[in-house]
């Protein structure tokens, strides 16, 4: 709790831990911002439509994003979080569209990437190209 209210980056910790999950709810600013707080605020939801593309990222060898999939949507499996990782589809957050992730990809808004390297420690060739693709 100390951790999540005086630094930033421990708001990202998503404990996979089903017996967590409660105190993900209270304390993370990362449960509001996926509508897993208890309650949607539905602006966020209008929010996240009114964007045309979105860009995913995953550094294939990184190793400060745990899992790494999850820079794709994937998540920790609640009946293992430490041994299977459940792909986008089969996240809560999709299946019942808490922020509009599943409208996105409905609505071919998401597109996938990835290099090979750590955490964004991509090259200004692949930024470009996903640029260049995706967005221009």
């Amino acid at each position: 709790d100390f951790a999540q209210k005086h630094n930033f980056q421990a708001n990202y910790w998503r404990d996979p831990r089903p017996s967590a999950f409660s105190r993900y709810q209270e304390s993370a600013q990362l449960a509001k911002w996926n509508n897993e707080a208890g309650f949607i605020n539905q602006t966020l939801n209008d929010n996240w439509a009114k964007t045309s593309t979105f860009v995913w990222v995953l550094a294939k060898d990184d190793n400060m994003v745990f899992p790494r999939e999850g820079e794709h949507w994937a998540a920790p499996d609640p009946s293992a979080p430490f041994d299977r990782i459940i792909p986008m589809k089969e996240t809560e957050w999709y299946k019942q569209d808490l922020f509009g992730l599943k409208t996105a990809d409905l609505a071919g808004k998401n597109y996938f990437e990835s290099f090979e390297g750590d955490h964004l420690q991509f090259s200004i060739e692949d930024f470009t190209r996903w640029l260049q693709t995706h967005l221009v």
